[in-house]
């Protein structure tokens, strides 16, 4: 996870001073607000950092826990590492300072740190709904929702010119006959063992989704050059799949990687029209619109 930008300025230079037990004071009613003014993780963390960014010499902050991994500024002068006690459990807070917290600053720390805790308890349970809402519930990759809003924002980026991009459509070879022959369950194997080879097929910049049925579909973060990799990694781990050559399954891909000017629906269709191409021309291959 990236770090979060900031319209304040870093503390690149603190002039330490001696202050007295009561000198280093943050609005604490202010910092709530800003705390619970957003049910994001992420934006929850940065005004925690923003904030105390404007009272202690600090250039960032981390937190690490079995759930979240969240950073805000930069990873720079020394560390000060202190554990918080969340709902679920202990979690790490790793500070970068420039220079050593002297026992009022340290002491403010105390005061404004489980402050954090409620906010950003809210924000992870809600983000764990609205995950919910987007995932497929058989193989945890995303839905048709989550589809429809990323392929828009890559075709955004993509006129932009900031990214190249591609489609692939993917669909089980004899997934029908399976499922008639040896019912849902073992229809529900194949879709699960078929979502596993995709996910470890793609890299961290692509997203896979399930439309629903045996229809799957990859946005890849590449060219054609980069679709195919994806889609002979996809064919030779289906070869391998013994549950997948006991019942002669195998897959069919259509590719799509479109010009500047292109919309959602354009690419979906090509895509789709090659896909058609590999089913028509003899399964277990891919073919590019």
């Amino acid at each position: 996870m990236d770090f979060l930008p900031t319209a304040e300025g870093y503390a690149d230079t603190y002039i330490w001073q001696d202050k007295p037990l009561s000198a280093v004071k943050i609005d604490q009613l202010h910092l709530l607000q800003k705390l619970h003014a957003s049910l994001d993780p992420r934006t929850v963390f940065a005004s925690y950092g923003k904030q105390l960014q404007a009272v202690l010499p600090l250039y960032g902050v981390q937190l690490h826990d079995q759930e979240l991994s969240l950073q805000w500024g930069r990873p720079k002068g020394q560390k000060l590492s202190r554990i918080l006690s969340m709902e679920h459990g202990p979690c790490q807070l790793d500070y970068y300072v420039s220079v050593s917290l002297n026992p009022s600053e340290s002491h403010m720390l105390d005061q404004v740190e489980p402050l954090l805790i409620q906010p950003l308890s809210n924000a992870k349970k809600h983000q764990k709904i609205a995950e919910q809402v987007l995932l497929d519930s058989l193989t945890n990759l995303g839905n048709r929702l989550w589809f429809n809003q990323a392929l828009a924002h890559s075709i955004a980026r993509h006129r932009r010119g900031r990214s190249a991009l591609s489609l692939l459509i993917l669909d089980l070879d004899n997934f029908k006959k399976l499922n008639d022959s040896k019912g849902h369950r073992e229809g529900d194997r194949a879709l699960t063992l078929f979502a596993d080879i995709i996910r470890s097929s793609i890299r961290s910049t692509d997203q896979a989704f399930r439309l629903g049925g045996d229809e799957f579909v990859i946005i890849v973060e590449g060219n054609d050059e980069a679709a195919r990799h994806i889609a002979d990694r996809v064919l030779q781990q289906g070869a391998h799949q013994l549950f997948f050559k006991e019942n002669q399954l195998s897959c069919s891909i259509g590719i799509s990687s479109p010009p500047h000017k292109i919309t959602a629906e354009q690419l979906f269709e090509q895509a789709d029209t090659a896909l058609y191409q590999a089913k028509t021309s003899g399964r277990n291959r891919y073919c590019i619109a």
